[in-house]
């Protein structure tokens, strides 16, 4: 049985041993739903299967087997013994996750198979047993042919496109763009002799060239003029960014000989650009008109900040985290930006502020951006080089070196030093220098799927204000500290609301918890002190008045004794004066000034009650006065509260002489 496990196990290296990643290190962060991620995720599934449905094994002996593969692999490939726990740690979560659906799914399988009879399992079963529970299509083919049938793979196949189609409509519905151009107007364009656009122009800035409308396009197909209606218009050339890597699109105005047009977005489809918009007077623009592409440069010098610390960002996140980081997603707008990539766990305070420490020392450093396009081949060996897995790169490619000319990269590609600085493959624009970008603040991480971590961070002005917002905070922290009792508690509370929605660094808002946790311990061991103290003057001070009024004859007490309203020192109190005297009714009242709030408690013996005292009429008639409310009566106890502590001097005379009345003396 265990040879069976080893085998796929063993061979599993060959499928990811590319140069950057072997199996085992990668799967100990990357396991999942897309490329070769997903293939291991597929065997992984087919092995956890194997062993519970076929050989019976316990839920995680496969991942038990890693400690056997390393011992065999450990000399060949030495990063399985650098990263064995994590291993074991990552594989064990799959089994656990694919387990609590295995059974059920297995249950679904048989059911669907018990009912085929033309020998095929349909694509609607196979559909849902990958969707709900997630068995990979190969997995339903092999447990298909367990069973001597075959599955409707073309017929998965457009089920599960046909579900993707749908997915990406409702985002359309939900927050699409008003016009796309899809696959028949590009052809379209194409049969006219419309060339992509050239768009090298957008790499130099403040430059406002003359190009050529080409082509308009509306909701309903093409015009030869702009119409009323938002319109894209493709031109020869353009010195506007397309929304693409990532990186937001330009914005700004075509200006043409009858009008001008607002471009509020572009897009591009098969090399074309589509400057979308509408126009701003009366005028128009028609297809072979000149017209000067006047990009707002200002909006863009704020979008290129976001994007250059991106990639300061990237090789930060690898520096600290490790080799395994690779990028599943970024944002590059103009207010922040956002970036998604492969991890395991959530990142601590201490290692946010060593990637934060990271991207703001080299923005200080005022490093050089150097951008140069290369030969595909040659741009892939320089060592280092960041590019998204999975995603098609054009030859030649642009490469984006920060620290050193992309020449002296290509001149001497397996340097290590590359190693120590960000080079990745982008299209985008970006700054000339770091120091540009002025500052950098990473204000949030969070999950966002399963084995993937997004930060959000800012850069210029927006990144010096967050970090003002944290040495404010830091200085209101150091002021509570500074207060007791009542006040702290008070402070504590209200910083506390405040830490959730101010926008500072992510690794000061960890370290900010931590320091007002620390003050809510303080609070709580006060309060612990506090009740301690509060119990023993609440029992001498009720016991010295009892015996005070036995000794006079008294059949009732009433006193004030101020512990706040620690309802529990008062409530024992009173507890104890009518065990020590069995006839004696007692009422304590107990003022909290600050809150302007008053605590009352009493209790009346049967042998009072007898005589006519009522706890409850007692305790409501002595809250008046102190506009409180108040219940129980329970074994003759009742307690309440009032919201007037300046009546407690007339709530004390009531009590006495409503008692006085009851007992006639």
């Amino acid at each position: 049985m265990r040879r069976v496990f080893l085998a796929k196990l063993l061979g599993l290296p060959t499928i990811c041993n590319d140069g950057s990643f072997l199996f085992l290190k990668f799967v100990s962060e990357c396991a999942g739903n897309e490329g070769r991620e997903y293939v291991l995720r597929r065997i992984l599934r087919r092995g956890v299967r194997y062993g519970r449905e076929v050989l019976k094994a316990p839920e995680g002996f496969f991942n038990g087997l890693v400690d056997i593969v390393v011992e065999v692999m450990g000399d060949v490939f030495p990063e399985l013994k650098k990263n064995q726990a994590k291993i074991k740690e990552i594989i064990a979560e799959e089994e656990t996750s694919f387990s609590r659906t295995l059974v059920k799914g297995i249950e679904k399988f048989k059911k669907a198979a018990a009912e085929v009879k033309d020998g095929v399992l349909g694509a609607q079963d196979a559909f849902i047993l990958w969707d709900t529970f997630g068995f990979p299509i190969d997995l339903t083919e092999l447990m298909a042919e367990e069973m001597g049938l075959k599955v409707d793979k073309e017929g998965f196949n457009r089920t599960m496109e046909e579900a993707r189609e749908k997915a990406r409509g409702a985002r359309g519905k939900a927050g699409g763009k008003a016009l796309v151009m899809e696959a028949e107007a590009t052809s379209h364009l194409q049969k006219l002799g419309v060339l992509p656009t050239d768009d090298k122009p957008k790499y130099t800035w403040h430059k406002d060239p003359t190009v050529i409308v080409k082509a308009i396009f509306t909701s309903t197909g093409f015009e030869e003029s702009t119409a009323d209606e938002d319109v894209g218009i493709v031109l020869d050339a353009t010195s506007f960014y397309a929304e693409q890597g990532g990186q937001i699109y330009d914005t700004g105005v075509l200006e043409g000989p009858s009008g001008s047009f607002e471009v509020r977005e572009a897009q591009i489809y098969a090399g074309y650009v589509l400057h979308i918009g509408s126009m701003t007077s009366d005028g128009k623009i028609s297809v072979g008109d000149k017209v000067t592409s006047k990009v707002d440069y200002a909006r863009r010098a704020v979008v290129a900040p976001n994007h250059t610390c991106t990639h300061l960002l990237n090789y930060a996140l690898k520096e600290i985290l490790g080799d395994h980081i690779d990028q599943k997603g970024s944002l590059v707008a103009p207010d922040k930006l956002r970036f998604d990539f492969s991890h395991g766990k959530p990142i601590d305070a201490k290692d946010l502020g060593k990637i934060e420490d990271i991207v703001s020392q080299q923005i200080r450093d005022g490093m050089t951006v150097y951008a140069k396009e290369a030969s595909l081949a040659e741009a892939k060996r320089i060592m280092g080089l960041r590019a998204v897995f999975g995603e098609v790169y054009p030859d030649p490619v642009r490469v984006v070196a920060i620290g050193k000319p992309v020449d002296d990269l290509l001149a001497d590609p397996e340097n290590p030093n590359w190693a120590k600085m960000s080079t990745e493959f982008c299209g985008g624009t970006h700054l000339s220098n770091t120091k540009e970008a002025e500052a950098f603040a990473l204000v949030s991480e969070e999950g966002i799927a399963k084995g993937v971590r997004r930060v959000t961070a800012l850069t210029m002005g927006a990144a010096k204000e967050a970090i003002h917002q944290s040495e404010l905070f830091s200085a209101q922290i150091d002021e509570a500290s500074k207060l007791q009792g009542p006040a702290l508690e008070k402070e504590v509370a209200h910083l506390k609301n405040i830490l959730e929605t101010v926008v500072i660094p992510a690794a000061k808002k960890a370290e900010f918890r931590a320091r007002l946790g620390e003050l809510q311990e303080r609070i709580k061991k006060a309060q612990k002190a506090a009740a301690g103290s509060n119990l023993q003057t609440a029992l001498n001070g009720a016991v010295a008045s009892a015996d005070a009024a036995v000794a006079q004859n008294q059949p009732f007490c009433v006193l004030r004794i101020d512990v706040g309203l620690d309802t529990n020192a008062v409530r024992e109190a009173v507890t104890l004066v009518m065990d020590k005297h069995k006839a004696l009714a007692v009422m304590i009242f107990s003022v909290d000034e600050q809150k302007n709030k008053v605590l009352v408690y009493a209790g009346v013996p049967d042998s009072a009650a007898k005589r006519g005292l009522v706890v409850l009429d007692w305790l409501r008639a002595s809250l008046a006065p102190i506009n409180g409310k108040g219940g129980g009566g329970k074994n003759g106890l009742a307690q309440g509260q009032g919201g007037n502590a300046a009546g407690i001097g007339e709530a004390l005379t009531v009590a006495k002489t409503f008692a006085t009345k009851v007992f006639g003396n």
